[in-house]
């Protein structure tokens, strides 16, 4: 078996729903499905031979696993919060935790101590040196209206409210491969740029991937001794979906389904559950809903064999459903107090060790400063744009300009850095090989600009009354003072100038 980890960076926003409904409020998945990377590949399917397409797609020996946020630049694979993990009402900055299978259920004194306490639901945690540090990827909300193209504004009735992973973070996951001959062409399918998640073809889901190296979370060598009997404990790392006899979907799996030789304590385990119907994309429909038992559940039972490590099991393992995790550190604890061994800490950044004196210090806080700062950006922006529109709207009212806006527009849109739309609008050069001739008789690599509006047929016209040099002025000044709003701001200017070339 051979494993193979990769880190995922979202250089845009990502929508991946957690629900399938089309209406109401809309949230997104804080981690990416194994299913994604799947399509990755199998977007060159026709690539492959009959063998490998089977090996990689067919025969269950190819695992691609979920991918979980990052916390900080700790190359730690993060897991979803167990749901045998309680903590104490009050609140305080490192949070005491309390293991169920551990919690004694009689009228003993140590049960009188305890505090009133409460299931940890969510959340993913780098764990090791006793503690599990949160990973909190950003998100945002927004509003969106369908285009209407032909008349130039929003379509009626077409509204969406998306909430979306913020760009920037980072994700880790791993491909385990059980064969030969298909490694290399999985490697080199996945590292690179894709467009996953909803909305690809629009603003959202640009992602790069790419061959790294992480930890992992330990398994305990002995098994847990719970009431004189041994036990073993089954985190669910991933969904797990299980077909009972008759082949429905079931939420009550055996010992023996979960890889282990015994009998499964159910007053010991703690389980949630899901169901949903997962979107065919190349057939434009809805598969078969999916039931089963949700990340973070954990399955207590008792058993003599000695377990460790991980394994998949149940249905839909290619996809990453059904990986488990046998008798993972954290879930080792006092079995007198019922104390975890672990402790649950939030992450902190530079901001936050060493001070701030800026607008922060809470999340709403955090959320006003940001809001603030984006408003500041858009008023600025809106100014210039205008600006630019009054002084120099004679200079465009070609209708050749109107298509070269737009063209200007979608490589704004398809930047991911201000650097970029400098270099993919001016900047950007070419090697040519320049042959001997009879006036000149070397033979050399000459360097030509090559950007958009430096080169072809768009260069005379920008030329012209000095356009390239007003916009690249209109840019200087924008990056001045907001740099990482440089795309909405020649998005914008873009989409102003498109109307006044089209007006006769």
């Amino acid at each position: 078996m051979k494993t193979i980890q990769f880190e995922c960076v979202l250089l845009s926003d990502l929508v991946l729903n957690a629900n399938p409904a089309t209406e109401g409020s809309q949230t997104t998945l804080d981690f990416i499905p194994g299913g994604n990377f799947l399509g990755i590949v199998a977007s060159k399917y026709e690539e492959l031979t009959s063998k490998q397409q089977m090996t990689i797609f067919h025969s269950g020996k190819v695992h691609f696993g979920d991918a979980h946020p990052m916390v900080g630049d700790k190359m730690i694979r993060t897991l979803k919060v167990p749901a045998s993990m309680y903590y104490p009402k009050l609140p305080s900055e490192e949070k005491c935790l309390y293991l169920h299978h551990f919690i004694r259920r009689d009228s003993s004194e140590e049960k009188r101590k305890m505090p009133q306490i409460k299931q940890c639901r969510s959340g993913f945690y780098a764990f090791s040196n006793n503690k599990g540090v949160l990973a909190n990827p950003e998100r945002y909300f927004c509003m969106k209206s369908a285009y209407d193209s032909s008349l130039r504004k929003a379509q009626n009735n077409k509204m969406y409210v998306y909430e979306a992973l913020r760009k920037g973070s980072r994700f880790l996951f791993d491909v385990e491969i059980d064969a030969d001959g298909v490694e290399s062409f999985i490697i080199d399918s996945l590292c690179g740029i894709h467009h996953i998640g909803r909305s690809r073809t629009a603003q959202y889901g640009l992602v790069e991937i790419k061959q790294v190296s992480y930890e992992e979370t330990q398994s305990l060598k002995e098994p847990l001794v719970i009431n004189g009997h041994k036990y073993i404990s089954v985190y669910a790392d991933s969904r797990l979906v299980f077909l009972d006899e008759n082949g429905q979907p079931t939420y009550q799996p055996t010992a023996e389904q979960l890889g282990v030789k015994g009998d499964i304590d159910w007053s010991l385990s703690q389980v949630r559950t899901f169901c949903y119907a997962p979107w065919n994309g190349h057939r434009k429909t809805r598969d078969a809903d999916r039931a089963g038992l949700e990340k973070g559940s954990v399955f207590m039972v008792r058993t003599d064999q000695e377990v460790t490590g991980h394994r998949y099991v149940g249905s839909y393992k290619n996809e990453g459903f059904g990986r488990v995790i046998y008798n993972p550190e954290f879930l080792s604890g006092n079995e007198v107090t019922g104390l975890a061994t672990y402790k649950l800490t939030k992450f902190k950044t530079k901001k936050e060790i060493h001070g701030n004196t800026s607008l922060s210090g809470s999340p709403l806080l955090n959320y006003i400063a940001e809001q603030k700062e984006k408003k500041e950006a858009s008023d600025f922006i809106f100014e210039k744009v205008n600006e630019f529109v009054t002084d120099n709207r004679g200079k465009f009212k070609e209708m050749t300009f109107a298509s070269q806006w737009g063209t200007i527009r979608s490589i704004a849109m398809g930047c991911k850095s201000s650097d970029d739309i400098y270099d993919e609008l001016f900047d950007k050069q070419k090697e040519y090989q320049h042959y001997a001739s009879p006036s000149d008789g070397e033979n050399r690599i000459e360097k030509k600009f090559n950007g958009y509006l430096t080169h072809g047929v768009a260069e005379n016209k920008w030329k012209q009354s000095g356009r390239a040099k007003i916009l690249r002025i209109f840019m200087d000044d924008i990056c001045v003072m907001h740099k990482d709003y440089l795309k909405e701001a020649v998005v914008n200017l873009a989409s102003e100038m498109a109307k006044i070339s089209r007006k006769k």
